[in-house]
């Protein structure tokens, strides 16, 4: 039930997601470059839940991205996998106790 739960939230975060970044940040740009919202999401899905589950919905993510975008096809998903994937590394490194 909770893992249905997590599945059904990063589902709604990813469509919230997907709308601010289609509509609002398609106009706010900081010289020329514009903040993409799905690294984040890959980096807390990362970083909160576990590096193997960050990269597959990072891959996940970046490929539907691709499909609703329409270009070239895996980019995005390499980038989110990887993000997804190396921040929890990074994380612990980071913040040792």
């Amino acid at each position: 039930m909770k893992k249905i739960l997590s599945i059904i939230i990063i589902f709604i975060s990813f469509i919230f997601i997907y709308f601010l970044q289609s509509n609002f940040f398609n106009w706010f740009n900081i010289a020329g470059v514009k903040p993409n919202l799905f690294i984040l999401l890959s980096l807390f899905i990362g970083i909160f839940i576990g590096k193997i589950y960050g990269a597959s919905i990072g891959i996940i993510l970046g490929l539907s991205l691709d499909l609703f975008i329409g270009k070239a096809l895996g980019i995005n998903a390499i980038v989110l996998g990887i993000s997804g994937l190396m921040r929890r590394n990074v994380y612990k490194k980071s913040f040792k106790r």
